[in-house]
C-alpha cells in the first residue's frame, strides 16, 4: 500500500524498500537510464501504462510543479513532490503485479532527481537523504545508495532507518558481513520497530545470514515474508 506523505512521517516509507526488493534485484545490474535529463516535474509514462494511481498522483504532481515554477528552491515543496513521485512509483509497481513493464521507472527517476534538487537546498536531513538512497537503489545505482546511506550513518549514527536500509542494500549486493552488522545495529537501536522499520524482516535476515555464514543450507532472501 502506498503511503500518503501528507498524513505520515517521512521515515515511514523507508520500510517500503523490502516490499519490492526482489523486483529491483531482477534488473539492478542491467538497468539503463534513458531519462538522464533532470526531472521537470512531469513524469514520462510508457504508452498504455495508465492506471488508477495516475488519476490520484498526476494532479498532485501538476500542482506541486506549478508551485515550484514560482519558487524553484522551496525545500518543502521539493520534498513533497519527491515523496509524491515515490508513492506513485510504489503504486505503479503494485498495479503491475511485479511484472517488468517498467512503468514505475520514470517515477523513480523523477523522485530521485527531485530529492537531489531538495538536497542541494538543504542537505542535512537524514530522512530525506535515506529516501534519496532508496530511489538510487531502485534506479540501479546500488553503489550510490550505499554511499549515501553510509554517509547518513556516519553523521547520524542513531538514525535506525539508515541501518535498516543499509542491511537491504548490502544484502542485495552480496556483502553478507556488512548486511548482518547493519540489521543487528538496526535492532539494537529500534528493537520494537517504532522508527518504521520491519523488525521481523530484520530478524529473519539475521538468521539467514548467520546460517549462510556457518555453512547452513538456508538461502539468503531479500523478499518480504
Amino acid at each position: 500500500m502506498a503511503i500518503n506523505k501528507a498524513q505520515s512521517p517521512t521515515w515511514v516509507k523507508v520500510t517500503l524498500v523490502v516490499l519490492i526488493v526482489a523486483f529491483v534485484l531482477s534488473f539492478i545490474t542491467i538497468v539503463a537510464n534513458p531519462f538522464s535529463a533532470p526531472s521537470t516535474g512531469q513524469a514520462q509514462q510508457p504508452a498504455g501504462a495508465t492506471d488508477a494511481s495516475d488519476a490520484q498522483y498526476q494532479p498532485q504532481v501538476n500542482s506541486l510543479t506549478a508551485q515550484l515554477q514560482a519558487d524553484p528552491n522551496n525545500y518543502g515543496t521539493l520534498v513533497t513532490l519527491a515523496n509524491t513521485y515515490f508513492d506513485w512509483a510504489i503504486a505503479k509497481q503494485q498495479a503491475s503485479q511485479n511484472t517488468t513493464s517498467g512503468a514505475d521507472m520514470p517515477l523513480w527517476i523523477s523522485a530521485k532527481d527531485t530529492y537531489a534538487r531538495a538536497l542541494e537546498v538543504k542537505g542535512d536531513e537524514s530522512p530525506v537523504r535515506i529516501d534519496y538512497s532508496i530511489t538510487l537503489f531502485y534506479t540501479g545505482d546500488a553503489a550510490g545508495a550505499i554511499k549515501t546511506a553510509e554517509k547518513v550513518v556516519a553523521e547520524d549514527p542513531t538514525f535506525s532507518p539508515a541501518h535498516f536500509n543499509l542491511g537491504v542494500f548490502y544484502s542485495a549486493t552480496g556483502d553478507a558481513a556488512k548486511a548482518l552488522a547493519a540489521f543487528e545495529k538496526y535492532l539494537e537501536l529500534d528493537p520494537t520497530g517504532k522508527s518504521g522499520g520491519n523488525v521481523e524482516y530484520a530478524k529473519q535476515q539475521i538468521q539467514a545470514l548467520k546460517s549462510a555464514g556457518t555453512g547452513g543450507a538456508q538461502p539468503l532472501t531479500t523478499t518480504t515474508p
